[in-house]
C-alpha cells in the first residue's frame, strides 16, 4: 500500500512575511484572514517587527472610513473592510478626525443652552478608547468656534503612522467678532492652556465649524466669510490671517495640504472643482496659485448636478490619499485626484459635514481581531 503523500512544506516566516507585505492596507480584513490562517501566522503577522515594517513599506495610512454629521448626530461609515469598535456615536457629532483620531462634541439638548457645556471626547476607531475632556472656560464665545485633534510631538519629531495611542492634543478656537483665542489641551497635563488671544482686523467675521487643515505645526480654519483663512502656528502660539484669492470669496471652501506639503484650498463654481495652493513668490511673499481645474459634468451623473438644494459644495478632503468629498442633490461623491475615479459612498444630501478617517489596521492592533472577521466572513 503506498505511503499517503507528505503534506507540502511550511513557507518560512520570512516569506511569509514578505507576502503579507505586499497586502493593500485599505484591506485590513485580508490581512487578518492571512493571520488567522494558524497560530504561527498569526504571531509572525502580529510580530510588533512585522507591524512596523508594514507601515513603513506602504508610508500612507490608508482611508478606512468617514465619519458623517447629520444634525447632531454622526455615524462611522466604513469601508467593507473595516468595522470600528463602535460604528455609531449618535449625539456626538465630529468636529475633526487626524492622526488615527476623532475629535467629537457631546449634543446639547435643548437651543437655550450653551453649547460649550458640554464636553469635547477623543475616540480611537482602531482600540475603541474614548476620553472625554474637561469642560472650556465658560466666558468663551460659544456660537463662533472650531476644534481640531492632532499627534502631540512636534512638527517632524512623528512619522504619525502609529501614534493613536500616544499623546494628543486639541485645539480650540473661537472668536466673539471682535478677538480670537486659542486654547490648547493636553492629553499629558490633562488640562487646557490659552496660548494666543488676537484682535480681528476685521470685526464681525465668524469662525466656520467645518475642516481644517495641518501644516507642519500650523492649524488652517475657515471663517464663514470666506475672505480669509485663520491661521494658528502652535510653535509660536500666533494667530493670524491668510487673504483667500478673490475667485474663492463668499463660497464654500474646504483647506487642505498639497501634494507638496503647503497650504491649499478646494473650491466649486458653476459644475467645476477648482483646487488652489499657496506659493512664494521671487519677492519673498506668497500668493496664491490655481492649481487645477476638474469638470464635475464629465465625471458626476447628471442627477447629481442639480441645484435644487444649492447644487454641488466640497464637503471634506482626505489629506494624503488625495480624495475629495462633494456633497450633491443625490448623496455625497468621492473623487480620487490621482485617478479622477468618482464612487458615490452615501446616498443622503442632508449631510453637515465629512471627516475622513485615516489609520492603519494591523493583526494585533486590537484584542479581538475575530470581531472585525465575524462581520465580512
Amino acid at each position: 500500500m503506498a505511503a499517503p503523500p507528505r503534506p507540502p512544506p511550511a513557507l518560512m516566516d520570512e516569506l511569509v512575511e514578505e507576502i503579507a507585505l505586499r497586502i493593500p492596507p485599505d484591506d485590513p480584513a485580508r490581512l487578518l484572514r492571512a493571520a488567522l490562517v494558524c497560530k504561527r501566522w498569526y504571531r509572525v503577522l502580529s510580530d510588533p517587527g512585522f507591524r512596523r515594517r508594514f507601515r513603513e513599506f506602504h508610508r500612507t495610512p490608508p482611508m478606512l472610513g468617514f465619519i458623517r454629521n447629520l444634525g447632531p448626530h454622526s455615524t462611522f461609515v466604513a469601508t467593507p473592510s473595516f468595522r470600528p469598535n463602535r460604528p455609531a456615536r449618535w449625539n456626538c457629532p465630529a468636529v475633526d478626525a487626524r492622526h488615527g483620531r476623532v475629535l467629537l462634541h457631546v449634543a446639547v439638548e435643548g437651543s437655550e443652552r450653551n453649547p460649550l457645556d458640554n464636553p469635547f471626547v477623543v475616540w480611537d476607531p482602531i482600540t475603541g478608547d474614548r476620553r472625554e475632556l474637561p469642560l472650556l472656560r465658560s466666558s468663551i464665545y460659544p456660537y463662533s468656534w472650531n476644534a481640531a485633534v492632532l499627534c502631540a510631538s512636534s512638527a517632524g519629531a512623528c512619522d504619525h503612522l502609529d501614534c493613536h495611542r500616544g499623546p494628543f492634543l486639541v485645539v480650540f478656537v473661537s472668536s466673539n467678532g471682535w478677538r480670537i483665542v486659542a486654547y490648547v489641551f493636553s492629553s499629558e497635563a490633562a488640562a487646557w492652556s490659552k496660548h494666543a488671544s488676537v484682535q480681528l482686523p476685521v470685526p464681525g467675521n465668524r469662525i466656520s465649524l467645518g475642516p481644517s487643515a495641518l501644516i507642519g505645526n500650523v492649524l488652517y480654519f475657515m471663517f464663514f466669510f470666506g475672505t480669509s483663512v485663520l491661521k494658528y502656528d502652535l510653535g509660536a502660539r500666533e494667530i493670524s490671517q491668510v487673504q483667500l484669492p478673490p475667485e474663492c470669496f463668499l463660497a464654500r471652501i474646504v483647506p487642505m495640504t498639497t501634494d507638496d506639503g503647503r497650504l491649499g484650498v478646494a473650491i466649486v463654481v458653476d459644475n467645476r472643482l477648482y483646487l488652489w495652493s499657496r506659493e512664494s513668490c521671487p519677492d519673498g511673499d506668497a500668493g496664491w496659485v490655481q492649481s487645477r481645474v476638474i469638470e464635475l459634468l464629465k465625471l458626476l451623473p447628471n442627477e447629481a448636478l442639480t441645484a435644487l438644494h444649492g447644487g454641488v459644495d466640497v464637503d471634506g478632503i482626505a489629506d494624503g490619499v488625495a480624495v475629495i468629498f462633494l456633497r450633491t442633490d443625490k448623496g455625497v461623491f468621492t473623487i480620487d485626484l490621482k485617478s479622477c475615479q468618482v464612487k458615490k459612498v452615501y446616498k443622503d444630501s442632508w449631510i453637515s459635514g465629512n471627516f475622513p478617517f485615516l489609520s492603519f489596521y494591523t493583526p494585533g492592533t486590537r484584542v479581538r481581531d475575530s470581531y472585525i472577521l465575524s462581520h465580512f466572513l
